[in-house]
């Protein structure tokens, strides 16, 4: 039988391969030697096609968690997106769940947001350097979470700056070396490699106007919204809105940094452009609808956990309370839709003190 490591096989083909061999000993134990050798030699093949079959998935399964990033795809003439995979951060999706963009002009291009790793990062200027050879301005992160932030450090080693709002940076810099750990301990030391914590050498405080590329692009920067200093992107030349956290498209957003009202302020803001073309932070590319969605989540949680509360519902009893049937398609909808009433029940029960 040919010896294989068990590690690059799945557990559930180990089980099935340990079962085949278990028959395979048991015909050899019968009276019929010519039998037992047929037998055997037909157990043999079948079980070693078997060994070949699982290792290849395991293979697969591996080269798909490492794949790059998708061709970039054109959402309005010169913006472009390399789609995430959704899901959560796992090594099925190689934690490159969110959408990534980028902006051509006639000087050079601006990418919004730059993956999950230093790989991803240089994968995403090879795909950026497939649709144009003109000079990569600036880097903006829209948002400190771990999906958006760590593949800046491939922009970075090539002299590329990064902008960020300021609240965002501090963020960044106070727990993302935490979140690199993790990175590290989730998705592999390979994976990982080269990845740090990103220092933004360009902060803003407020809205602002950037005009490197030869065409105008306008920061959208709250103080805090989805999450201290998320940033929204508006191509006035197209009418196309990258979002960032601040709007997710059929997928549960994360409360764990938002401010609700700051958040709803915001959304209220972004709707007022009527874009034609909208790039959300997670989820597929959609149009502006999509932000009247997002505000009908946020305004339906808060509400609901403020009838749960009144009615006596307890933290403990919650996740089995606080369905939202209207969302429950929504990418995430039983992983982070509990966590973010948990996070409204807890501000709700503070705010009663204050």
């Amino acid at each position: 039988m040919v010896d294989m490591p068990r590690r690059m096989v799945p557990h559930h083909s180990l089980a099935v391969l340990e079962q085949m061999h278990a028959a395979a000993c048991a015909v050899r134990t019968g009276p019929d030697s010519a039998r037992v050798a047929a037998a055997d030699h037909a157990t043999s093949v079948v079980l070693l096609r078997a060994i070949v079959f699982s290792a290849l998935a395991w293979s697969c399964a591996a080269a798909i968690a490492q794949a790059a990033p998708s061709t970039a795809a054109s959402v309005a003439p010169g913006v472009y997106v390399l789609p995430g995979h959704g899901g959560e951060v796992n090594l099925e999706s190689g934690g490159r769940t969110a959408n990534v963009a980028f902006v051509v002009g006639p000087r050079g291009v601006v990418v919004v947001d730059t993956g999950i790793s230093y790989r991803e990062g240089g994968e995403i200027i090879a795909a950026i350097r497939r649709v144009t050879t003109r000079p990569i301005r600036l880097v903006v992160l829209t948002h400190p979470g771990q999906e958006a932030i760590f593949g800046a450090a491939a922009f970075e080693a090539r002299g590329i700056p990064v902008l960020a709002h300021r609240r965002s940076a501090e963020l960044i810099a106070s727990r993302c070396a935490t979140c690199l750990n993790n990175l590290r301990a989730k998705l592999g030391e390979d994976a990982m490699e080269g990845s740090r914590v990103p220092t933004p050498d360009r902060l803003i405080d407020r809205d602002a106007t950037l005009d490197l590329i030869g065409r105008p692009l306008h920061l959208f920067a709250p103080a805090w919204s989805s999450a201290p200093g998320a940033i929204a992107v508006y191509d006035e030349q197209t009418a196309t809105l990258i979002t960032g956290s601040q709007v997710t498209r059929n997928r549960i957003p994360d409360l764990r940094d938002a401010d609700l009202q700051g958040w709803r302020d915001a959304l209220v803001q972004l709707e007022a452009l009527r874009c034609r073309h909208l790039i959300p932070g997670y989820g597929t590319v959609g149009d502006c609808a999509s932000i009247a969605a997002m505000s009908r989540y946020l305004t339906a949680l808060e509400r609901h956990v403020r009838e749960l509360m009144e009615e006596g519902v307890s933290l403990a009893d919650l996740r089995n309370r606080c369905d939202l049937p209207e969302f429950a398609h929504w990418d995430q909808y039983a992983t982070l839709h509990p966590q973010n009433a948990n996070t409204v029940y807890l501000r709700l029960e503070r705010a009663q003190f204050e």
